[in-house]
């Protein structure tokens, strides 16, 4: 069985051109289905299918399915692939005459960020580094490459930790994506991967997303909308009434590089009355490429943390802290006065 390469740049187009959450709930689809026929063709051991993560010094890897389930986040999906269609064109402006080099960190066993683009570019454009600590991720992404015969796109297709991985000396690189996060920055390796990998990129090259913004407020954390790949995200319901919403840190292509990430905030107060709003909660507003970003709840990545309940505290402040070291989480103590 065949897979046509000309269908993946019908569906591309159309994703593209999406103006509503209902159109691109619908081009996932289309993507989606057009990625299991792709993969039962091209993977005939079907390793793409592997459930086994990978835990590393600064999150814990997706197995080759997992990996794979993201392509059901429907709005997550589709402004990804948008964002990262925009910073290519930006980057092929940015920088004249230069063939784009764009590492794919975290890619999976289909790269669905990228690969859809290469129909909307030629390969003297635009040249790919796919990257990814799985191997079978590994394996079947390089079948799939060959069923599309996009070998000409392809630099290196590379089994490796992205946390350590050194790009190539001498090939400027130009544009990094990298999508290897949970909600709130937990668990998966997202700011250690940016930490090493960001510091690479050429002057004014591209990361995508762009900008990860965390965010803390007070919050009834179980009537939050909260998506997950079993719900219709057009079915979830609105956003509820926060108090105290403030911007903790950003990350961006600017992060300083070192071993571990951590960062405490400052002196957050306790309301005297918090019966509405009982619950410290943290999440990410991320800008994929300006203005394409992900709406709170509504996507895997966007979804509210509860890091503790307001009832559990005898102090009237409190901090929070994040940490990358082991496995990325956050913590909360008591200020004394």
């Amino acid at each position: 069985m065949s897979v046509d390469f000309r269908l993946l740049k019908v569906i591309t187009v159309a994703l593209l051109k999406t103006t509503s959450e209902a159109d691109e709930v619908r081009a996932a689809h289309s993507l989606a289905t057009y990625y299991e026929t792709l993969l039962k063709a091209s993977v005939s051991d079907a390793s793409y299918e592997n459930t086994e993560a990978s835990a590393l010094e600064g999150g814990i890897a997706l197995s080759s399915q997992q990996a794979l389930d993201c392509m059901q986040d429907p709005l997550r999906t589709v402004r990804f692939i948008k964002g990262t269609y925009h910073a290519i064109l930006a980057a092929i402006s940015r920088f004249p005459n230069q063939k784009i080099e764009l590492l794919y960190a975290g890619c999976g066993p289909g790269a669905p960020i990228v690969i859809p683009l290469l129909s909307m570019f030629s390969s003297e454009q635009v040249s790919v580094t796919l990257l990814d600590i799985t191997e079978s991720s590994i394996a079947s992404v390089s079948e799939i490459i060959l069923q599309l015969k996009l070998e000409n796109y392809i630099r290196d297709i590379v089994l490796a930790d992205a946390i350590l991985y050194k790009f190539p000396e001498g090939i400027p690189l130009h544009i990094l994506v990298s999508e290897t996060m949970d909600k709130g920055l937990t668990k998966e390796p997202q700011v250690r991967i940016i930490q090493n990998l960001a510091p690479q990129l050429v002057e004014n090259g591209l990361l995508i997303p762009e900008s990860i913004d965390l965010y803390t407020e007070h919050s009834f954390y179980s009537k939050e909308p909260y998506f997950d790949i079993y719900k219709n995200v057009l079915e979830l319901p609105p956003p509820i009434k926060t108090v105290g919403r403030q911007l903790l840190f950003s990350i961006d292509k600017h992060i300083q590089k070192q071993k571990a990430f951590e960062f405490t905030s400052n002196a957050i107060q306790v309301p005297v009355h918090f019966n509405d709003t009982p619950d410290i909660c943290v999440y990410a507003v991320i800008i994929v490429f300006k203005p394409i970003q992900l709406p709170k709840g509504k996507t895997q990545i966007s979804n509210p943390v509860c890091v503790a309940s307001l009832y559990n505290l005898k102090e009237t402040s409190y901090s929070l802290q994040y940490t990358t070291k082991a496995i990325p989480s956050w913590t909360f103590y008591e200020l004394v006065p």
